[in-house]
């Protein structure tokens, strides 16, 4: 049996465009599509029976233009966005906001407060500081607390009634970029689902979304070797419809002085956390999935097992930066694992 790979491209070569693959497998055929949208490379692939090329490219176009959709609402990159204006006006008066974005923040705020603000969407003015893939060396201690000073979840004002977001103060703005690329892949699916395509995988730049099976066989994916860039450490033969998250430290950063900075800024102390090379999160929704990524990411393995204790459908698992595997919650309700 041929298995299929997804090919790395760079990004300027397929912006606008669908690419496609089909492969018979199972006893069906199995399509594929990808786009670049919201910053990363969006891929759908489905396997069926009884599905068509014709019928996959229809479903699937769908659910890239709900993500689409999603992101001209909430991207920060995008001056006419709902959330570009809230930045804009921040100190000054209340934006109006859609249904999708008020779930979004809504959800954030609730796992700031679970993690003591470890997830923070305020974050913005230490990542526009930061910017990795820019720098060679760390900001000024005084360019980050100047930055720390702007960031508190507390002064987001949610109107959910009124449907309107406010910045209390001058200076702040959110960035939805932890969470809104699960949310947008658990709408993609529902758009899959709605046109009957059941078995299916949803990938946002690497937040997952599993529906079904290939051909009754599972579906199956790998959490990386932090240490071995492209190799697999562990093999998660996936058992339910679910999300699976993994955020690392090896995916953006830069190195100075013999030490890596990389993307994951703890908003409590204004520098990259530390402690943990990589979390995988699995949950039902992804968007929650995306949130606990980062939030269990900084707060390290105790942390993370006493929030997932008190959120039973959260499961984590964890390598610390001694290469020390953790685990914590019902992660075999989830998947089934394996060394690869």
């Amino acid at each position: 049996m041929k298995k299929i790979l997804w090919i790395a491209i760079p990004a300027a070569l397929i912006a606008g465009l669908i690419l496609l693959v089909q492969q018979r497998q199972g006893g069906g055929a199995t399509h594929e599509a990808q786009q670049e949208l919201m910053g990363t490379i969006v891929k759908i692939k489905a396997h069926g029976k009884e599905l068509s090329r014709g019928r996959f490219d229809e479903v699937s176009r769908s659910a890239f233009a709900e993500i689409a959709r999603l992101e001209k609402e909430m991207s920060e990159w995008i001056p006419e966005s709902p959330i570009s204006q809230a930045a804009r006006f921040a100190g000054r008066k209340a934006v109006p906001v859609s249904e999708e974005i008020v779930a979004v923040i809504d959800l954030s705020l609730a796992v700031s407060r679970q993690t003591g603000g470890a997830f923070d969407i305020s974050f913005k003015p230490l990542g526009l500081l930061w910017r990795v893939e820019k720098r060679k060396e760390p900001p000024r201690e005084e360019e980050i607390r100047a930055a720390l000073r702007l960031v508190d979840y507390r002064d987001i004002v949610l109107d959910k009634g009124r449907r309107t977001l406010f910045l209390k103060r001058p200076g702040m703005a959110v960035g939805l970029g932890a969470i809104a690329k699960g949310y947008a892949a658990g709408r993609a699916a529902r758009k899959m689902a709605e046109g009957g395509i059941r078995d299916f995988i949803i990938d946002a730049g690497g937040d997952l979304y599993f529906s079904g099976s290939k051909g009754g066989k599972a579906w199956t994916c790998g959490i990386q070797d932090p240490d071995r860039r492209g190799e697999q450490l562990i093999r998660l033969k996936v058992k339910t419809d679910c999300a699976v998250v993994t955020s690392g430290d090896y995916e953006r950063y830069f190195d100075f002085q013999g030490r890596r900075y990389h993307h994951i800024i703890d908003t409590r102390t204004g520098y990259p956390a530390t402690g943990t090379r990589s979390v995988t999160v699995l949950a039902r929704d992804p968007a929650v999935a995306d949130a606990y990524a980062t939030s269990f990411f900084i707060l390290g393995p105790v942390k993370a097992a006493e929030i997932a204790g008190r959120n039973p459908g959260v499961a984590f698992i964890l390598i610390d930066n001694r290469g020390k595997v953790w685990r914590g919650g019902p992660i075999d309700e989830f998947v089934e694992e394996g060394t690869s």
